[in-house]
């Protein structure tokens, strides 16, 4: 078994395009208009536009985003600049070794060191 896709249920599908594209620095490879798609290594994050009223409570997901230390600091920034909300820092704890920010959207994610 794998994971194969995770997804957010998004309200403005162009703002979180942008903001993923930005974030990553790269392209959705699906690009449809309900639904976006990034590779990101060997799993799919999706983008769905919520316009079924499908009720969202904060963030169902937290996709883990792991990095070297020379590239780790420049997507922290990254992210800082788009808006995203710090949640918790634990980016120098050797406990956690990451960072998890709230998108301008309502939605976590986890920039990570690599862990062994």
């Amino acid at each position: 078994m794998k994971i194969r896709t995770l997804y957010f249920k998004v309200k403005d599908i162009e703002g979180a395009t942008q903001f993923w594209e930005q974030l990553l620095q790269i392209q959705p490879h699906k690009s449809f208009e309900k639904w976006r798609e990034f590779w990101c290594g060997n799993i799919r994050l999706g983008l769905l536009l919520n316009d079924f009223n499908d009720p969202v409570q904060g963030s169902g997901c937290v996709p883990v985003f792991e990095f070297e230390d020379d590239v780790l600091l420049d997507y922290v920034a990254r992210a800082k600049k788009l808006g995203a909300e710090i949640v918790l820092d634990g980016l120098d704890n050797p406990q956690i070794k990451s960072i998890v920010f709230r998108d301008p959207f309502g939605h976590e994610f986890e920039l990570s060191r690599f862990h062994d």
